[in-house]
């Protein structure tokens, strides 16, 4: 199996350096609960998209965006000195929708789920989101 690429080598390195830049030294107030997800980098290595959530309404979502679009001078500068290629990867952020995809989908498999005769208690596939199969009640239990 081959090691990772150059391209993935990269997005970890600047995930990761992104997401401590802005946990450990951007003290603004307008982040609130913000996690970088992934980073992605174009094929050509020229910019690297930092995704990320935040925790709440659209609200803090809004200015949690401005709060970033006025930190991508500072965290470039940041990760400059780490990153070794020939140019800079220039930073964009986006909103990692990813997330709510997963609830959505969650919430659309539990409903169908109940709207079933059975309520879904003769299939052995796992409960979304926990990975773990529901428990047959005529079962003897475990030890």
């Amino acid at each position: 199996m081959p090691g990772p690429t150059r391209q993935q080598r990269l997005e970890s390195l600047l995930h990761r350096e992104i997401a401590t830049v802005i946990q450990r030294d951007l003290r603004d107030p307008r982040l609130g609960f913000l996690t970088i997800t992934r980073a992605v980098m174009t094929a050509d290595l020229h910019e690297v998209t930092a995704y990320y959530t935040v925790l709440g309404d659209a609200t803090q979502r809004r200015t949690a965006a401005r709060a970033l679009a006025d930190a991508v001078g500072y965290v470039q500068r940041a990760y400059a000195p780490v990153v070794r290629t020939r140019l800079l990867p220039r930073l964009k952020f986006a909103y990692d929708d990813n997330e709510g995809k997963r609830f959505e989908m969650e919430d659309l498999i539990r409903r169908a789920r109940a709207s079933d005769p059975d309520e879904g208690a003769s299939t052995s596939t796992p409960e979304p989101g926990t990975g773990v199969p529901p428990a047959d009640p005529g079962a003897a239990p475990s030890r």
